[in-house]
């Protein structure tokens, strides 16, 4: 199965391990060498809107994918770069 980039964008991630919404891909880091993708960028949920304080996103490695769906990503559970 083939997944273009642009259609990664805004799949929900979810944590297989345990179960935790994680929050929606907001971009990719690719290997620029080998056209690759090292990372999937995940933005992590807003909890203060009207604050104005900017979401952490997350840096997931390609190899803690478990399953790319229709409608979500599955990763496993490991430690990820902030």
């Amino acid at each position: 199965m083939f997944i273009k980039t642009s259609n990664l964008r805004e799949l929900d991630v979810i944590n297989v391990d345990e179960g935790v919404y994680l929050g929606n891909i907001c971009d990719v880091d690719l290997n620029p060498e080998n056209g690759r993708i090292n990372y999937l960028i995940v933005g992590r949920p807003r909890l203060f809107l009207f604050w104005g304080r900017r979401h952490q996103d997350l840096e997931i490695a390609w190899k803690d994918v478990t399953l790319i769906g229709t409608d979500v990503v599955l990763v496993k559970n490991r430690t990820w770069h902030r």
